[in-house]
Parts: C-alpha cells; structure tokens; sequence
C-alpha cells in the first residue's frame, strides 16, 4: 500500500502538515527544538485530505483548550448518531447550559466567526466543541453556552461524492397522545458533496447541498363552545441549504479560504396547535446569503495571523393566513387571525482579525473584530386588534376584558455597530502549571456604556504522573444588547406605532377604536440601561484512566446581574389605581434590572474502549434562579411582573431551572460493519407559572397570581371570590363549580390548594413543575464495502433510526391558569416514536 508523508513544521505557535508527493518515511529537523524528532506520521494516502492546522499547545494537556470537560464530537461520530431533524446541532445543543446562553441565544461559532445560526449543510460539518477553552478572551460568552463549528475542506488527493436519502412515513411511527386520528406524514431529505483538488493540487474545492420535504402536523387540543377540539393540522416545511468552499494554498504557511452559503426555510401553518386553532395559522420564510473570506498567514515560526471578511444578508417574512381580529380566551382556545405581519431584512459586515505569538513561555493571543449591521424592520403586526377573554364563560357572554390594536407607521431602519478587542496570555509557569490571563473589551453603538472590562483567569495544574488535572476559573461575560430591543423601542417609543388599548369594550367592537381609546401604550428604554453581564466560577478535575478513558467532574457557579426585565412604570397604584402619568396607559420600560445564580455540578465521562465503543456522556445537578423572565428583550418573549412596584414576589425557579440532567452520545462498532449509534436525554421537569387568568391590578396583563391556601389539598383545586363569579364579595366559591358549572359552592381556604381574591397574590413566580423528560434515540447501519481502501473507498451505508424509541410520552406546555379547564395538564407533547429510513453512497 502507497504511503504518504507528512512533515511537521511544529512552530511556536502551531503545526503544518505538508503534504509532499508520495515518499518514504525520513527524519526531520524540526525547526524552533534543541534536538531531532521524528518528524514524519504516516498515514494512507485515503487518509490525507486537506492541510492540517493545529495549535502546537492545544496537544498540550495542560492548554486551556484542553479541558476534558468539553464536548467533542468529530465528523465520523455524528454521522453515526441519530439526528432527529439531520440538524449537526442537535447533540451538541444537549450538551449546553441554559443558564450560560443570554440573551442572544446560543452562539454559533463557525470557523473562528461568531454567530447565532448554522446556515451550512449537515454534511459540511467537520467537527463541534461545546464548552472548549471556558474562560478564553477570544469569545464573549463563556464555554458551556458556545458551540464551536469547523467546516469541511475539500480533499487536496482525489475526488469524492457522498449522496444521502432519508425517508419517514406516518404508517411506521407512533401516535401523538392528543390525536384522535392518526395523521397522515411524509418527510424526505436529500444531501449531496463533491469535494476534490483543483489548481494542480494547489487548492481545493468543497461542494455540498441539502432539501428538506416534510409535511408534518401540529396537534389542537382545546376547549370552545361547541366542545373539545382535538385535531390535527399540516404544517408543511421546505429547507434548503448550499455551500461551495474553495482553499487555496500559495505556500504551505499561507492560505486563502473563501466560503459562500446559502439557504432557504419555508415554513407554513405555523403557531396553529395546543390551544391555538386553525384560523391562528401564519406562514414565513427566511433566507440567508453568506460570503466568508478567510486568509491565515505564518511569518517565521512564532507568529501566526487570520483575518476573516464576513458579509451577510438575512430577508425574513411572516405572515398571517387570516386578517380576522385574534381572539384569545385564556386557558380554553385561541381563534381568529394570527395578527402577525413581518419584514426584516438584515445586512452584515464583520472583520475580524487574530494574532498568535509565541515567546518563551508565552502564548499570546490577540485581535480586534468590527461588526456592523444594517436593519429594515416592518412590524404591522396587530393592526387588525385582538380580544382578550379572562375565561370561557366571559367569551360565551360576548364580555371581552380587553382590545388591543396597533396602528401608524411599521417601518423602521437603523444600524448598529458592535466592536470588540482583546489580549489573552497563556504561561507555562512551571512543568505542571499553566495560567491563562484574559481582558476583553467590547461595546456597542446603540449603548451609552464603554466600560465593559471583562477579565478572565483560568489556572490547570497536574499531578507528577500526569494522570490528573485541577482546573480552576473565573472571569465576566458581557452580553449583547439584541438588535430586537432597537426593533421595538423605535416602533413602540411613540414616533411610529401607536399601541392602544380598550378595556371591557362590546364584542364585537363598532366604531373607530383610535377614537374611542383614551391614553396610548408606549414603549421606553431605562436611561440607566446597561449591558448584561455574567460572573462565572468553576473548580474541576480530570482523571485520565488508561490511555482512552477520562473523567470529570466540575463545580460552576453563574451569576447574573443587571438582566433584563421589562416593568410597566405607569401602571396602576396600588392604593389608589390611578396611573402616576394620565397621558399615558402602559409606559413599558425596559431595564437591566434582573439577576440570576445557577449552582452546577457536572460529572463526565470521555471513552473509547477496544476502539470499539465511543462515548460521551454527562451528568449534571444543578439549580437555577432569578427574579426575571425575559430571554429576548422584545415585549412578546417577556413576561412583566405581576406586580411593577414590588418586585419581590418574581424571586424563584428560573424557566429552565431542571435538577438533574442526563446526556449520553455513544457509537458502538459490530463485528460485520454494522454500527450502532445512540443518544439519550433524561431531564428532571422544568417549571411553569401559575395565574388566576384574572387582571385585579388593570395593568392591562393577565399575569396576576393567586394566594396560596392549603399546600396539602390536590394541586388543581382552587376557589374564587365572589367579585368575580358574581357571587358576594369576600366570600370564597369554589373555583370550577363557579367557573364551568355556574354553580356557586361556598368553600374555605383550608379546602384549596390555590386562592384568587382581590389584591397582589402571594404564590411566587414558576410555582408549578411539569414531569420528567426522557427519550432515547437509536440507529443501526450496515456498510457494503463496494471498492477496497486501497483502490479509493467506495461503499454504500444502509441506516435505520428510531427516535423516541420506547415511545415515552413527553407532555410539555403546562398549562398555569386557575381559570382553565386544563389546569394543571398538559396540552401538547413532544413527538412520539418515529422511524426513518436512510441510505448513505460514497464514492
């Protein structure tokens, strides 16, 4: 078998796999050591397929960006996995803290460029880390709410085509507990690649594509006048991605890379299931055109330079199906148009440019990233209005709590720029110690604040045998202000929308509601608004056990400060119910008043037994906390206070606040080519709110909470002042006999779980807990060797997957308000078993 040589450069700061022509294995003088090593690794020439660029301290296991307690997951591992949704993303999202993602999601960090999505096909992924180098002052979040993303190049040796079908058909799946008839579904997914050299071997070329057909079904349970509802209905959804790569190498320490991706999502019949009905449906699209230039250059054998050029353009759409007035009627069903009317059209340009220097003991690094983006927002969302109903009853008596619509002008345009910068210094202080020190400096232009100072520390050390690591750290982590939070303070502010609102109105309304609304609600930013930030700590151990086997474990400690809330400041007194200004309603102001704690402890465990078994798998205890519901500051996503002048009672479990977490990824190899692949999530239940469906306090927020009466009574029993259900005022009724049967049965606090009388409630925030969460997805593959190794691979790869194998039912959208009949229960549930079948050709 022809053999291929490849001679390291190992430089101070990184590693060059050249690739000569085919020759034989020879000793080389590595360049910046005291002595000759061994400087060529074989590999088969079916192996070589790009340059190799790697940090000569990341196979340092001391290094920061070494620390066992990532997730690595490499090509080869999650083309073996069961992936539910062909989503690259979708095992390494188990892996991420909720607690360290803020408020702009997750961030997806694609070949050294931060972002907040992975526009690129499944088949393009060459490998993912989530928590890599924790405290570095390269990104501005911390690890364990990072996804790391490294694309695929092109082979530099030959030509190579992948092709891969997916196929799942309703007949083989399960039914969704909520359907009474089992819906038909088909889904389909196509990919396909072709990568190889061009340029004589100087460059390569990399080209792969992706389509999704799927036709899939939401399911409506909900409660109207005419009944139960418990259907089906089709939301169809097409997606499409591309992506063509070409690298070129001039000289083995220069390369120039240039990337350009597209895709296409359509997505019909969205925001129809649970308790929304069919008219309730909108439809969106959203695209997305990138073009990435990357150029990586070495001087010497100590200094290393990337510089990225980033240009994206991001039109999105939604639309209502319906224009009818949305009619909500809380806790039963949800009817009439959507009221959703949307455009946004996004335009980016990020620079980027890092710098590696090695100097002794030292490992700097260094840059400097310039980002600016260009926003049209329309927003004529509600402008046909929407009914409120405080209950069923309220809506068969035509007695609306409340009307809101918008109107004026929807457009808006703005552009902000986001600029960063940063020095980090890693020292070998000594054989068995390593220290990382870290500043990152970031601002924004739409942010009076410029003092965002986040330090970062992170110190290894190991024993004498090497066997065991400490790891120990801390620094801050600034948060972005979201281009959403600009999007809707210039259209709510008072210069483009006009927001109003009617209480009590007629159903349905006659006349102009502009002239008969009184004060409008305006939307305001806190002048004292600053950037969120978190303060993270952690202390961890690694034990290497034998030469493929380690385990972790490690302790965090996350603490949020100045998060963001949105708190009406003109809402209603509590002694008088006047609103402090009277030429407003609602003045809706956002802070950065929140904080948050999240207490981690995480053990894993890292394996490859008889390189047979690979896994990766992860336990974590934890508690969350905070006194603010608002992970995108937009006035939609947060959720205010229940009471604006006293804060106290928003103090509980945070919403993703779950006690134990269990992840597992694993890819076993049977004797006969076969393969087996699994994933398993096992959760404890995330908590909810509970709300009497009430508004006491006219904040024009249906958000009030009850007192609590007897914590020994059944959870779902509540009882209602007769203010409410017509009965005598102070007395307590017993709320579903006075609710649903019309029936006024006086009771006592000591008999119920949950009391609604008149005033602020005393039940805190996320005070009810939904189940546990388990599913277990499963693949078998069987490989047909079509051509040997030797003459250039070629094999076909038969897959059978089963998501949710035991058909575990998993509900989830608790419903919180005392006033529905589904109290307590669930409304909706995630997919049950589904099986796909698949075939995967590579020549």
């Amino acid at each position: 078998m022809s053999k291929t040589v490849c001679v390291l450069f190992l430089t101070g700061f990184g590693m060059v796999c050249y690739l000569p022509p085919l020759c034989a294995e020879e000793k080389v003088q590595v360049p910046g050591t005291a002595e000759d090593a061994t400087g060529a690794a074989e590999v088969t020439e079916e192996k070589v397929t790009e340059e190799i660029t790697v940090s000569a301290r990341a196979r340092d296991p001391l290094a920061a960006q070494r620390n066992a307690s990532a997730v690595q997951l490499d090509g080869d591992l999650l083309r073996s996995l069961p992936a539910r949704l062909e989503d690259p993303l979708a095992v390494a999202s188990l892996f991420v803290d909720p607690a360290a993602i803020g408020a702009g999601g997750t961030k997806i960090v694609v070949d050294g460029v931060e972002g907040d999505t992975l526009d690129v096909p499944s088949s393009s992924v060459r490998s993912i880390a989530v928590d890599s180098n924790p405290y570095s002052a390269e990104f501005g979040r911390p690890g364990r709410g990072r996804i790391e993303v490294t694309t695929r190049r092109g082979s530099l040796v030959r030509l190579h085509r992948r092709f891969e079908f997916a196929y799942r058909d309703a007949n083989f799946n399960a039914a969704n507990p909520f359907d009474a008839v089992h819906p038909s579904r088909q889904r389909s997914w196509v990919e396909g690649e072709l990568d190889g050299p061009w340029l004589g071997g100087k460059a390569s070329f990399f080209v792969g594509g992706d389509y999704l057909r799927d036709n899939n079904n939401s399911f409506i349970t909900a409660l109207t006048p005419s009944g139960a509802v418990s259907e089906p209905l089709p939301f169809p959804r097409r997606t499409a991605h591309l992506i063509a790569r070409s690298d070129i190498r001039f000289t083995p320490l220069h390369t120039l890379s240039l990337r350009y991706n597209w895709s296409d999502d359509r997505l019909s019949n969205q925001g129809v299931g649970a308790f929304d009905l069919p008219e309730r449906a909108w439809n969106s699209r959203n695209r997305t055109q990138e073009l990435r230039i990357s150029d990586v250059a070495r001087v010497g054998t100590d200094f290393r330079n990337d510089l990225y050029f980033d240009f994206r353009y991001r039109p999105k759409t939604a639309d209502s199906v319906s224009d009818a007035p949305a009619v909500l009627v809380n806790g039963s069903f949800n009817g009439g148009g959507a009221q959703v009317s949307l455009r946004n059209v996004e335009k980016a340009i990020e620079l980027e440019d890092l710098a590696s220097y090695r100097l002794g003991p030292h490992s700097l690094r260094f840059g400097g990233i310039v980002k600016s983006r260009l926003i049209d927002y329309t927003d004529a969302s509600n402008f046909g209005g929407t009914y409120t109903f405080s209950g069923l009853p309220h809506f068969v008596n035509n007695l609306p709590s409340q009307y809101t619509v918008n109107g004026g002008n929807p457009r808006v345009g703005f552009t902000q720029n986001e600029f960063a910068y940063f020095l980090q210094d890693e020292i070998r202080l000594r054989p068995r110690l390593n220290l990382l020190l870290g500043l990152r400096h970031e601002w924004q232009s739409n942010l009076d604040e410029h003092a965002n100072l986040a330090p970062r520390l992170a110190l290894s050390a190991a024993s004498e045998d090497g066997r065991t690591i400490v790891r120990a750290g801390t620094g801050i982590f600034y948060q972005r202000q979201p281009v959403t939070l600009e999007e809707q303070y210039r259209l709510l502010g008072g210069s483009n929308l006009r927001q109003v609102v009617l209480t009590n109105p007629s159903y349905p309304l006659t006349g102009d509601p502009f002239a008969q609304a009184g004060p409008p609600n305006v939307l305001r930013l806190d002048s004292h608004l600053r950037a969120p930030y978190d303060i993270q700590a952690s202390l961890g151990v690694e034990r290497k056990l034998g030469e493929h086997t380690t385990l972790t474990a490690e302790y965090t400690l996350l603490r949020g400060q100045r998060l963001y809330r949105m708190r009406d400041i003109n809402a209603p007194q509590p002694a008088t119910g006047i609103r402090p200004d009277p030429n407003f309603l609602n003045v809706d102001q956002f802070e950065t008043t929140g904080s948050s704690r999240s207490d981690s402890l995480k053990l894993g465990v890292r394996a490859t037994i008889a390189d047979r078994l690979h896994l990766v798998a992860q336990y974590t205890l934890s508690h969350a906390s905070d006194d603010t519901s608002c992970p995108f500051p937009q006035p939609d996503l947060c959720s205010p206070p229940a009471d604006s002048y006293d804060l106290a009672g928003e103090g509980g479990p945070a919403d993703h606040d779950q006690r134990h977490r269990f992840n597992l990824a694993g890819v076993f190899d049977l004797p006969g080519d076969f393969t087996l692949g699994c994933v398993v999530s096992l959760s404890s239940g995330a908590p909810y709110n509970i709300t009497t469906g009430f508004d006491d306090n006219q904040d024009t927020v249906f958000n009030d909470r009850p007192n609590l009466g007897n914590p020994a009574a059944p959870f779902q029993s509540f009882a209602v002042d007769g203010r409410e259900v017509g009965g005598t005022p102070g007395v307590l009724y017993d709320g579903p006999q006075a609710l649903f049967a019309g029936r006024l049965v006086p009771t006592t606090p000591s008999s119920v779980h949950w009391l609604i009388q008149p005033g602020p409630g005393n039940v805190g925030r996320n005070s009810g807990r939904g189940p546990a969460f388990a599913d277990i997805d499963l693949r078998v593959a069987k490989r047909f060797v079509l051509r040997e190794k030797s003459k250039g691979s070629q094999d076909v790869e038969l897959r059978l997957d089963a998501f949710n194998l035991l058909n575990h039912v998993n509900y989830y959208n608790y419903v919180g308000t005392l006033t529905s009949p589904y109290f307590g229960r669930a409304n909706d549930a995630h997919v049950p078993r589904e099986i796909q079948l698949s075939v995967r050709v590579r020549l």
